[in-house]
């Protein structure tokens, strides 16, 4: 009867170290999971972060260029209007 329950006790034993290892096994592997779930959540915040500014430099980039044609055009009608002015003037002498 010590034997049996010996072994009873053995088998016990060893099937909750088995169902240990198993729960162990487990965790690691959702552990790893979750690690690769980050990584790929951090990779692709860093590709819409350069994408979004890609976006900033070049609406920058189309303002410059903006700001540059307006102030040109600005110009040139201010140098219409000065030289219709002088003709006016040359005109009436």
């Amino acid at each position: 009867m010590k034997k049996l329950m010996m072994l009873a006790l053995g088998l016990a034993l060893s099937f909750t170290a088995a169902q240990a290892q198993t729960v162990k096994q487990n965790a690691k592997e959702t552990a790893h999971q979750a690690g690769q779930t980050v990584d790929a959540a951090a990779d692709k915040v860093g590709r819409e972060t350069k994408k979004a500014g890609r976006k900033v430099s070049r609406a920058a980039k189309n303002t410059k260029e903006d700001m540059k044609d307006g102030t040109n055009r600005a110009l040139n009608k201010a140098d219409r209007k000065m030289k219709k002015a002088e003709r006016k003037m040359d005109n009436s002498r």
